[in-house]
């Protein structure tokens, strides 16, 4: 569990510097988008919608989800840790990697 810990961190971190290089305050609605870069309508509401600060929060949860679990094989949350197999991952865990793009299930 450490190493896909540390993949989705990794992967968290990529994302997030993505989002902050973004050069100074754009304004995302999907008729900008379109008009600026000459994409499809559809493409446009789905470039609006995944905008810096979207990412950012979805980064600010993810890295939450991960926060809970430690280095060794237990989890945290509202009714108390629990204990995972060894050699087995977390469901909670494989479901944020899968999220952020990060194959749970590879080394």
């Amino acid at each position: 569990m450490p190493r896909l810990r540390a993949r989705i961190l990794d992967r968290i971190d990529q994302l997030e510097g993505a989002a902050r290089a973004v050069p100074g305050p754009s304004i995302w609605n999907p008729r900008q988008v379109s008009g600026m870069t000459g994409v499809a309508p559809a493409t446009a509401t789905h470039v609006a919608r995944w905008n810096p600060s979207t990412v950012l929060a979805l980064c600010a949860g993810a890295r939450e989800i991960v926060e809970l679990h430690g280095y060794q094989h237990d989890c945290e949350g509202e009714n108390g840790p629990w204990s995972v197999p060894e050699g087995r991952v977390c469901a909670t865990l494989r479901a944020a990697a899968r999220m952020l793009g990060v194959d749970p299930d590879q080394g």
